[in-house]
């Protein structure tokens, strides 16, 4: 059964309870966290350009695949981006049981170490692009992706409460734009040098990691929640209850709509700005790509200042509504507007400002909200699986569908699913006053 008891909720939300808290611990958890949480975001979005980096030849892109530094087979283009959430969804389910049962802080020491070894295995790849190379590439990526995913429902949950989950958030978007920076840094530094351009650029993945790592060595212990049978039992009586049902329903399928249309613009933002033109430099690239990212940072801080003045759930609602109109928006004007290259550019900014402001919070804290503690890991692990799912959806997507229709097609249809994601925000998602009520589970 599910025991919630209002007295326990006057408690911090969200950690597995520390049998003896260290002095100071509080700025040990938040540092670890915010660490956590860059990390998960510059893990994510360094493969991008550090594919960007591989298929150019000194620096420049080249009309034939072939000529570049580090030729891709063919099944690299459209699966390697997605390996990471594949890797994701398996780690977002296990390890959020995992932190149910042995301690949240627990399982996160094990998800950090996951990220290090993948991270640290990209320095060590063949000289050369051969079929090795990739498969090696893909298995650390897909390593490093489940170090990611349990690192979502985990941190999340002994960040504290929904405002300081948001707070925590934050720190995920400079991890976004960070691998962009790196890149411009050895651009300039080592020019030319496609093999250590990249291999720096996924391997630094590994420092955040490093540094979350030994902050939360010093952090209080987790008390042991109780036998796997015991969690596992309670966990099924819990899913029988209706209005948890729609609860789950509401927080994992508005997080998987919006990884549909997030993951399948962010992680494709290399290829997106070649409709500003074909045959500019990688310098140019990053230094756009910088300009476009950077717009998530005041648009995150923005959504951690509304979200204790609007709620959760409106900051969702609100949020899908915004990113379809602008969707909407840019899909219309393509055609219209080809020609018009600063005011696509406007509207691309416009929409990079839009994915990070309202449902990037709201989805992450949600969870953290609605579901009672003693499974908090567990569905918040299974609400982020779902949306690393529609994040593998996206990145599997946006190449086939833009080939097939071009550009207009993939954000008519980022419309489309962030105007689902609006409509189920509404219908499925509990009252603002929720966490009063948790007890009636």
């Amino acid at each position: 059964q599910v025991h919630f008891l209002a007295g326990r909720m006057a408690t911090w939300y969200g950690s597995a309870e520390g049998s003896k808290p260290l002095p100071n611990s509080g700025w040990l958890r938040a540092f670890a966290v915010g660490c956590s949480n860059f990390s998960i975001q510059y893990n994510y979005q360094c493969a991008s350009i550090a594919m960007a980096i591989m298929a150019t030849h000194g620096d420049r892109h080249v009309s034939d695949p072939a000529a570049a530094d580090f030729p891709a087979a063919p099944w690299v283009h459209k699966t390697l981006l997605a390996v990471v959430f594949a890797g994701s969804v398996a780690g977002m389910l296990f390890m959020g049981f995992l932190g149910d049962f042995i301690g949240h802080r627990r399982a996160l020491l094990l998800t950090k170490a996951l990220v290090v070894l993948g991270a640290f295995l990209c320095i060590l790849l063949p000289a050369e692009a051969s079929h090795d190379f990739w498969t090696h590439l893909a298995l650390w990526r897909f390593i490093i992706g489940v170090g990611l995913g349990g690192a979502y429902p985990l941190t999340a949950a002994v960040a504290g409460g929904s405002d300081r989950v948001g707070q925590a958030f934050f720190w995920q978007t400079p991890g976004l734009v960070a691998p962009y920076v790196v890149a411009l840094i050895l651009v300039d530094l080592v020019p030319g040098a496609t093999g250590t351009q990249f291999r720096w650029i996924l391997g630094l993945g590994a420092l955040p990691s490093v540094v979350a790592l030994l902050a939360s060595l010093q952090g209080p212990e987790d008390s042991v929640r109780g036998s796997g049978d015991s969690l596992i039992e309670g966990f099924r009586q819990a899913l029988s209850c209706r209005q948890l049902q729609r609860r789950l329903i509401g927080t994992a399928g508005s997080w998987f709509l919006f990884d549909v249309a997030a993951y399948g613009t962010v992680v494709f933002t290399p290829h997106i700005l070649s409709v500003f033109g074909r045959e500019q430099s990688l310098l140019q690239l990053i230094l756009l790509s910088i300009l476009l990212l950077s717009f998530s940072i005041p648009a995150t801080w923005l959504s951690v200042v509304a979200l204790p003045i609007l709620g959760a759930k409106k900051l969702n609602l609100y949020g899908f509504v915004l990113q379809a109109a602008l969707f909407a928006a840019f899909a219309s004007s393509y055609s219209i507007l080809n020609e018009s290259r600063k005011v696509l550019l406007t509207l691309l900014c416009a929409i990079y400002f839009g994915l990070n402001w309202g449902v990037c919070v709201s989805t992450y804290v949600l969870p953290i909200e609605v579901f009672p503690e003693e499974f908090r890991g567990t569905l918040h692990g299974v609400s982020a699986a779902s949306g690393k799912l529609g994040a593998l959806v996206g990145a599997a997507l946006f190449p086939f569908l833009n080939a097939a229709a071009g550009v207009p097609a993939v954000m008519g249809l980022q419309a489309i699913v962030c105007g689902l994601g609006a409509c189920l925000s509404y219908f499925c998602l509990p009252p603002e006053d929720c966490s009063l009520r948790l007890e009636l589970l």
